[in-house]
C-alpha cells in the first residue's frame, strides 16, 4: 500500500462540464463508464495512474453512495494499489483502523466491435473520516489490462503521471500519523514551514496548515506545465484545480 492507484474528482451531476474542462487541456478522457452501484464516470489514464472524474446522473438519488451528493465537489480521494483487498483489510485492522467490508464493483467497457467486457475492481474502504483532508481507499484490479489502453495513455499535452498532492489541514504532524498507519512510507519529512511530507514510492503528499485557505483543500500536481485557466476556480467555486508544473 505504498504506490497511488488513482486521485478521485467528485463532479456530483456536472461531469461533463469536468470532461469537457480537461479534455480543453488537453488530456484524453475514456468513454462513460457505468458502474454496478450506480456512480458514472469517465477516467484519465496515466502510465501507472490515473485521474477518476466521478458522478452521477442529473436527478438521480444515489442512496449507495450519499457521499457523492452530499460531499463536497472536487478533489476528495485517493485510492492506493493493493494486490489483495481482503489481506489488505486485515492489515488496516491491524494498524487499528476501521476498515469497512470489501466489496466488489465493476462498469461494463465496449471494446468495439461489438465485444464488451467488465472492468472489475476489489475496493476496501475506511470509515468516514478516518483520515483528516481526504477519503483513502484501497483497489485490486482484477482486470488491469482494460483500464491501462495504450489509446488513452498518449495525451496531447504530453502528461504521463500525477506527482504530488497537498492538503491544508487543521495539524500537519497529527494527521500525519494517521496516513502512517493507513499506508506504507517510504519517508516521512517534517519541514519547518509547519508541514509534513509523506513520500510513496511513485507519489508525495504534503500535508500543511495554511489559515487562509478552507480545510481538506487539496491542490494536485501533474508532470507537465498547463495554462493559466487551470488555475481558475470550476462550478462557480466547487471545484478547484490547481496544477503546475513539476521539477524534473
Amino acid at each position: 500500500m505504498d504506490r497511488i492507484d488513482h486521485i478521485v474528482i467528485n463532479t456530483q451531476d456536472r461531469i461533463d462540464e469536468a470532461v469537457a474542462f480537461f479534455e480543453r487541456m488537453g488530456f484524453i478522457t475514456t468513454p462513460r463508464g457505468y458502474h454496478s452501484i450506480g456512480s458514472i464516470n469517465h477516467i484519465i489514464v496515466f502510465k501507472t495512474d490515473y485521474l477518476e472524474l466521478i458522478g452521477y446522473p442529473v436527478g438521480k438519488s444515489l442512496e449507495q453512495l450519499p457521499q457523492l451528493v452530499q460531499g463536497p465537489a472536487g478533489l476528495t480521494g485517493m485510492a492506493l494499489k493493493v494486490d489483495n483487498s481482503d489481506q489488505m483489510r486485515d492489515a488496516l485492522i491491524a494498524h487499528g483502523l476501521t476498515p469497512q467490508p470489501t466489496f466488489d464493483l465493476s462498469r461494463p467497457l465496449d471494446l468495439g466491435n461489438g465485444k464488451m467486457a467488465d472492468v472489475k475492481f476489489r475496493v476496501t474502504t475506511l470509515k468516514p473520516n478516518s483520515i483528516p483532508g481526504s477519503d483513502v481507499f484501497y483497489c485490486q484490479h482484477i482486470t488491469p489490462e482494460l483500464v491501462w489502453r495504450p489509446e488513452w495513455q498518449t495525451h496531447t499535452n504530453g502528461c504521463i503521471g500525477m506527482t504530488r498532492l497537498s492538503i491544508n489541514v487543521n495539524d500537519p504532524k497529527a494527521a500525519s500519523e494517521l496516513y502512517l498507519r493507513a499506508m506504507d512510507v517510504v519517508k516521512l519529512e517534517n519541514t519547518e514551514a509547519n508541514a509534513c511530507i509523506i513520500h510513496l514510492s511513485n507519489f508525495q503528499i504534503t500535508l500543511v496548515h495554511e489559515t487562509e485557505k478552507p480545510l481538506d483543500l487539496p491542490m494536485l500536481v501533474h508532470d507537465k506545465p498547463f495554462s493559466k485557466e487551470v488555475k481558475a476556480v470550476m462550478f462557480s467555486g466547487a471545484i478547484r484545480l490547481p496544477l503546475h508544473k513539476d521539477r524534473k
